[in-house]
């Protein structure tokens, strides 16, 4: 009898206990919910997806041509230095929301802030290269002023034909203020970058291309499915001397002599080690059939959909006319 009452609960008990169980339900819901809130929070402005090695950084700011405020800067700050540190990214790719890639520096912001508040929001975007991993630009729209920078800081773009790029400040006094005539007159030579630079005019997609500021010229549409490819070729390679070679140009070009060359120099140091391993395993592969007569296909064990093995159609029409020819 005394063991049966010792499980009999009573009713003030009871409702003590469910209260109990309800609040720490409850707290816990509630806690998620902040957590969700709190992360919506970080991200108002850009969404950041991720999948084999590939992480993709969408600025939505639809509104204003994917402008860049300060917050939308803290975000992609948080999310490069994110990438940087994930040993599982291999790849960043770049990409505009709704149609543009970036249209540059919030005018209503350094309206109200001041140019400088903006400048020193961007400051991670000033490192050169921008992340020791490849970046990619899938331009798009508009990529003007400090959007424009943005993707001269990418290691690749590729660009549409029908894509809007250049110095666009010009017309309000605004400096290229994230190195943008330095990389610019490194990708495409002194004369042409003065051109741009100073004149401020704006070049489609096609120009771009044949300027030389991108790898492909890619149908409208495109440019993100596009890049979503390149990454995973490049993927597929050992990662160590890819990095390494790609450090080696960037600094011939953008950091001789400087504190960011000799930090470069260090990462390549601490990379050669692991890519002589690599190579090992290469000659291995190379000796076993894989890679011979130059193929690029099966280096590793990643298998490619359909889509991803088609080239995509450039939509660009060549006139040739015979001046000889009498109509």
């Amino acid at each position: 009898m005394r063991l049966l009452i010792k499980h009999i609960k009573t009713p003030t008990t009871l409702s003590f206990q469910l209260f109990n169980n309800f609040a720490r339900n409850f707290s816990s819901n509630e806690k998620d919910e902040q957590i969700k809130t709190a992360a919506e929070e970080v991200r108002k402005n850009i969404t950041v997806e991720k999948y084999s090695g590939i992480t993709t950084l969408n600025i939505d700011r639809q509104t204003t041509r994917n402008s860049l405020d300060v917050e939308t800067l803290k975000e992609m700050t948080q999310a490069i230095d994110a990438f940087d540190k994930d040993p599982e990214a291999k790849v960043l790719v770049f990409n505009g929301e709704g149609g543009s890639f970036c249209s540059g520096f919030d005018l209503d912001e350094i309206g109200e802030k001041g140019y400088n508040v903006l400048t020193d929001a961007a400051a991670r975007l000033l490192r050169r290269p921008l992340c020791d991993k490849p970046t990619i630009a899938a331009v798009q729209g508009y990529a003007v002023a400090e959007g424009f920078e943005l993707a001269l800081a990418c290691d690749l773009r590729i660009i549409e034909e029908t894509a809007i790029m250049g110095c666009l400040g010009r017309r309000f006094g605004a400096p290229q203020s994230l190195f943008g005539g330095r990389r610019l007159t490194a990708l495409i030579g002194l004369s042409r970058a003065l051109d741009l630079l100073m004149t401020g005019r704006p070049i489609s997609g096609a120009d771009a291309y044949a300027m030389g500021l991108g790898c492909k010229l890619t149908a409208t549409g495109t440019a993100l499915g596009e890049s979503i490819k390149l990454s995973k070729s490049l993927i597929k390679f050992p990662q160590n001397a890819l990095i390494m070679d790609k450090l080696a140009a960037i600094m011939s070009q953008l950091n001789p002599n400087s504190e960011e060359s000799m930090r470069d120099e260090a990462i390549m140091s601490s990379l050669l080690g692991s890519a002589i391993e690599d190579l090992n395993k290469g000659v291995q592969k190379f000796k076993g059939g894989v890679g011979k007569h130059g193929k690029f296909y099966k280096l590793t064990e990643m298998p490619l959909k359909d889509w991803e093995l088609e080239e995509s159609l450039e939509e660009i029409e060549v006139v040739v006319t015979d001046k000889k020819k009498k109509p």
